[in-house]
């Protein structure tokens, strides 16, 4: 990028000025039509082409590229593509600002034209480039493949690609990533395991590792990442129909192409993902981080709009609650309220527009209620911090997707925190466990574990005030298991046993999650968790 950013800049004048001239002549071609202006136009991308070939600017190149086919594409149809013109817009304006943040010396990735490059694919409906359609890699490197344990043990494909699904399930609905690629994760770690030995196991160690990079916050999981999942369910499915027999089968190479993208952009937080960096000798030069922060400077600012106004709104309400305490606090008050009556106006109307009509009506009560005669002063003030702080509640529910009860005798806003709570401290400790028991496997030493059993009741006990109480009786379930057959007993699970046992909790694990709204999918991850149990007790 600095060798083009040099260059670039020599050329930079006359590549603006054509791209300047490019969107005036798509604007006259939108008004009038005219073949000559649509000629006009694609003469301008050709020159603009040209340079970037002479520069070997690849991405800039294929946009250009794109541009001219779907051009000329459009020439030879009878009316207006309003898709195409849209497209063609959208790509001046990203392709002028890229070349401007090039030139700059800033860190821009090929792959950040690809949106654009998609969107004009799609007016002529042509199939999407992938994610790493510009990344280098050698997919070929030498790799230290583990040897094949000792005593392998088989595993159930049908069980693996359903706690696959589960996390693909909860992806594709956009509702959250951790619950979601952990037991994701979970699936690609059995085929991992049952891969060592074999020529393919690279695939599934890029796979793994990619899943981990892709459960760090900076990564986003937009549309082409979750297609990027659903091919590997089809692999996964494949394994499933042959039960395993296709595990020896080359991969695709575009296929571990994307997922050895997405371990470069990840932050080497772990040994896994540090390891397969030097192993696949990944470039270092990108991250996500930095990806998503050009992206920004790209397209604009890309923040939620709506937690800054949920933030907003417990703004003001933190202003009524203090002017509510100064009313109590102050004999000399305005007995008008006027403050407080426009600032819960102002509210409601907010209110409105972010589709909460009831709280709204409640937010204009709580005003009206101020203007009351005959009531004395505390008992009115009283009541008005009580509808406030279900009014706050509300206005909380629109970041945080949690159902309490409006008619619950528990003050609202303490049974939200003590949901948050359990739920938070049921994750860290079935994370806990995980770990307990994957050292158990790693040292046979049951000191490892002593301690699960209750951490497994705990859990049961959160669940039961949750309301889950058929997901409380599964943790019973596992806590019996846990202290009975291997705690309490001489004979040492066999491997089947301990991987069905992570796999509850897993579902589980899921399952919690699920309750803050983050991730879907809660039923099946219950039917999961009730399967493995059933192995369980076999």
């Amino acid at each position: 990028m600095s060798n083009l950013a040099s260059t670039l800049n020599l050329v930079r004048k006359e590549v603006d000025g054509a791209l300047d001239q490019a969107a005036v002549q798509l604007e006259h071609y939108a008004e009038s039509g005219s073949a000559d202006d649509l000629k006009g136009f694609l003469g301008e991308i050709q020159q603009v082409r040209g340079t970037f070939k002479m520069l070997d600017f690849r991405a800039g190149e294929r946009l250009c590229e794109e541009l001219a086919d779907t051009g000329r594409t459009l020439a030879q149809l009878d009316g207006e593509n309003r898709i195409a013109l849209e497209a063609f817009s959208k790509s001046i304006m990203v392709l002028k600002r890229y070349v401007e943040m090039v030139a700059n010396g800033q860190l821009v990735a090929p792959g950040l034209l690809l949106e654009v490059i998609n969107d004009v694919r799609k007016s002529r409906h042509e199939k999407a480039l992938p994610g790493a359609y510009f990344f280098m890699v050698n997919l070929r490197p030498k790799l230290e493949i583990p040897p094949v344990p000792a005593k392998p043990t088989p595993i159930p494909y049908r069980r693996v690609r359903q706690l696959f699904q589960i996390g693909l399930l909860g992806v594709m609905r956009n509702q959250g990533r951790k619950g979601a690629l952990n037991v994701m994760g979970r699936a690609i770690s059995r085929i991992e395991k049952v891969a060592r030995g074999q020529q393919t196991w690279g695939f599934w160690y890029a796979v793994k590792a990619a899943l981990e990079g892709l459960n760090q916050e900076a990564f986003e999981i937009d549309l082409s990442r979750v297609m990027l999942m659903r091919a590997l369910d089809n692999q996964i499915r494949k394994l499933e129909e042959s039960d395993g027999q296709l595990l020896t089968e080359k991969q695709p190479d575009w296929l571990l192409k994307e997922f050895l993208y997405l371990v470069s952009l990840a932050e080497p937080e772990t040994a896994l993902i540090n390891k397969a960096q030097a192993d696949f000798n990944l470039p270092k030069d990108l991250r996500e981080v930095q990806l998503a922060e050009a992206r920004i400077k790209l397209s604009g600012p890309d923040q939620s709009a709506m937690d800054s106004l949920t933030e907003a709104l417990q703004d003001e309400l933190h202003g009524i609650k203090d002017l509510l305490d100064l009313a109590e606090r102050t004999d000399g008050f305005d007995d008008s309220f006027s403050d407080l009556s426009v600032s819960l106006r102002r509210i409601a109307d907010t209110l409105i527009m972010v589709n909460l009509p009831e709280t709204a009506t409640r937010t204009l009560a709580i005003a009206d209620s101020l203007r009351a005669e005959g009531e004395a002063f505390d008992i009115k003030m009283q009541k008005v911090a009580d509808q406030v702080l279900r009014v706050e509640q509300d206005v909380r529910g629109l970041a945080i997707s949690t159902d309490i009860v409006s008619t619950s005798k528990v003050d609202p806003l303490s049974l939200l925190e003590a949901r948050i709570g359990a739920i938070s401290e049921s994750q860290t400790a079935l994370s806990v466990t995980k770990r307990a028991i994957a050292s158990y496997v790693d040292t046979s030493d049951k000191m490892n574990i002593k301690n699960v059993g209750k951490t497994l009741k705990d859990v049961s006990g959160a669940l039961f005030f949750l309301d889950q109480e058929n997901v409380s009786v599964l943790m019973v379930s596992l806590q019996r298991f846990v202290e009975d057959e291997i705690i309490s007993s001489d004979v040492t699970p066999t491997e089947d046993k301990i991987e069905a046992l992570a796999d509850a909790i897993s579902a589980v694990e899921y399952f919690i999650d699920s309750l803050t709204g983050q991730t879907a999918g809660a039923t099946e991850a219950v039917a999961l968790a009730k399967e493995s149990i059933q192995h369980l007790l076999k």
